[in-house]
């Protein structure tokens, strides 16, 4: 079996099982209105929300929320006992972590098509620079997901993972997090200097989508 089969394949079982359940996907999106609704009431001032508050809450309640669906991302094969199985196939390990990466990143993208309307929403700010907005986002959650997703696999197996897992995945998207708001506070204000923190997370993504793969094989080889 080819490995871009066996990945398309566990990618459907992955699917099959978040539309069966609705568990991992109901909860992210629950946790990610709370936060945005914790955050605009924190934030209010006189009864309006600042528009500079957007960058910061966008990003935060994206990364937050991110953190929710990696808890149970390998909890399909961790309970079923074919961790082990599924990454001692001739195509190794790598169709393994890609389905998971692809899976984490479509549930943070269907969070971010309903947080970022909110927060806009709440603080009263308008859509503007679109653009690296959109590129910072894509980036963002590419970079997320797969750092995200190495960071569960390496805890899988780790007892109090639940606390582990930001201790170790927010420090290592710092980075990413701060480029990020820094793109949305440019794009905002309609000032320059986009491409410069754009470039920063251009290059955090190819170092990780790299070697997060291969990380990710040595570690289940041990």
């Amino acid at each position: 079996m080819t490995a871009l089969r066996l990945t398309w394949l566990l990618l459907k079982k992955d699917l099959r099982i978040a539309a069966r359940s609705r568990e991992m996907l109901g909860f992210t999106l629950l946790f990610a209105v709370l936060c945005v609704l914790v955050f605009a009431f924190g934030f209010l001032q006189e009864g309006t929300a600042a528009e500079g508050y957007v960058p910061g809450v966008l990003w935060v309640t994206l990364l937050f929320s991110s953190s929710v669906s990696l808890l149970r991302l390998f909890a399909a094969e961790e309970e079923g006992g074919t961790l082990e199985l599924v990454s001692a196939t001739s195509a190794g390990t790598v169709p393994l972590f890609v389905s998971k990466v692809l899976v984490q990143l479509l549930f943070t993208g269907l969070v971010t098509v309903v947080v970022l309307p909110m927060v806009l929403l709440f603080f009263n700010a308008e859509l503007r620079g679109i653009g690296p907005i959109a590129a910072s986002l894509l980036l963002g959650l590419i970079g997320q997901a797969t750092v995200g997703t190495l960071c569960s696999a390496l805890l899988v197996h780790v007892r109090l993972r639940e606390v582990l897992l930001p201790l170790v995945l927010y420090p290592t998207v710092a980075p990413l997090l701060i480029g990020g708001v820094k793109v949305t506070a440019l794009a905002l204000a309609g000032a320059e200097g986009t491409r410069d923190w754009l470039t920063l997370m251009l290059v955090f993504d190819l170092l990780f989508v790299v070697a997060s793969p291969w990380l990710h094989g040595r570690a289940l080889a041990r």
